[in-house]
């Protein structure tokens, strides 16, 4: 006789009869292949979402994440997070997208670190009828995509501007700029916004507006000793438009020997550990403040309602809040300043 075992079980032919031994071998190995592929015996296939930020490293990434994440858990689908190692790496940046592409994820959630470089892969996932939600920072071409879910930047910028001008200057005083990084959209739209406030006030003298520090924060802290080594002795006020320049910023101030920490009056925007402290001991008199975990569940929410048949809308403005040093303790401002350890 003539046997075989397969998947725990015995199958015997007569003598000679290889070939009826052969085709019942085969048989069950195809039955069992598409037993174990079948659908119903493990749901419905869950839609794979790519969440792309500017990079991990800053507090602000890591609250979209926590965001994004919720969203996953909410609406049942599986989030791929990743971004660039280091803030400024638009060159990667691009790669991850046409990664996610070629992997056939869902959807694709963007915070471009270039608003032109960005707009090929994303009209290449547009093309393939692929949902994609930008969120944070804008893109010069975003025809086609879902939605744009972010903080009106230039908003934020005037409301900087506002209170620095106004509230911690009285009108009249010598100004810096110290910018984060050409075709930004997010951050120059902050910088736009600012110098649109401080414009109002003839006693208001801009002093520096033109040098950009880009996504490392050692290059920001660099950059602002420079700046006031060069104007220190003059300057009055200091507006930075995102987290890294202005905890460089924080730090060349503190270590600066003439004392400048408090005296200059400094504003800055987004949320870390440093520029907490930094509030508390009044060297930092203000941040405005977005909310990059609502912004992350945003992102997310969007193409799952897109993916499902929905309508959302083009545009999801995301509230921002001042913290100041007077109000950093007060609940609301608390909950901006710590997303993480609220959510």
């Amino acid at each position: 006789m003539t046997q075989a075992i397969v998947r725990g079980r015995r199958f015997v032919a007569p003598q000679g009869h290889y070939l009826l031994l052969a085709i019942a071998v085969l048989s069950l190995a195809i039955f069992a292949g598409l037993a174990g592929c079948n659908p119903s015996s493990s749901g419905p296939k869950k839609l794979r979402i790519a969440v792309i930020p500017k990079g991990t490293g800053h507090e602000f990434w890591k609250s979209v994440e926590a965001g994004a994440r919720k969203a996953e858990k909410e609406f049942g689908v599986e989030v791929a997070f990743k971004g660039p190692t280091g803030e400024g790496d638009t060159s990667e940046q691009i790669k991850i997208v046409e990664n996610f592409l070629v992997e056939g994820y869902d959807g694709i959630c963007l915070a471009p670190l270039d608003a032109v470089a960005l707009g090929k892969p994303v009209q290449q996932a547009v093309g393939q009828k692929i949902p994609v939600v930008i969120f944070d920072s804008g893109l010069k071409d975003s025809s086609g995509i879902t939605s744009f879910v972010a903080t009106n930047n230039e908003r934020g910028g005037e409301r900087a501007g506002e209170y620095l001008a106004k509230t911690l200057l009285g009108g009249k005083g010598k100004v810096i700029l110290m910018r984060y990084q050409i075709n930004s959209a997010s951050t120059e739209a902050r910088e736009d916004g600012f110098l649109k406030a401080i414009e109002k006030y003839r006693g208001i003298e801009l002093i520096s507006s033109d040098q950009h520090s880009g996504a490392d924060e050692a290059k920001a802290v660099a950059l602002g000793e420079q700046l006031l080594l060069n104007m220190g002795d003059r300057v009055d006020g200091i507006f930075c438009p995102n987290e890294s320049t202005t905890s460089g910023m924080l730090t060349a101030l503190e270590r600066d020997r003439r004392g400048l920490a408090g005296k200059v009056k400094f504003v800055g925007f987004d949320s870390s550990d440093n520029l907490i402290r930094g509030l508390k001991s009044g060297h930092l008199q203000a941040v405005v403040l977005q909310n990059p975990f609502q912004m992350g569940y945003d992102a997310v929410r969007v193409v799952v309602e897109k993916l499902r048949g929905k309508t959302p809308p083009e545009k999801i403005e995301v509230p921002e809040a001042l913290a100041t040093s007077e109000n950093y303790r007060e609940p609301e401002i608390d909950s901006l300043l710590h997303p993480l350890k609220k959510n």
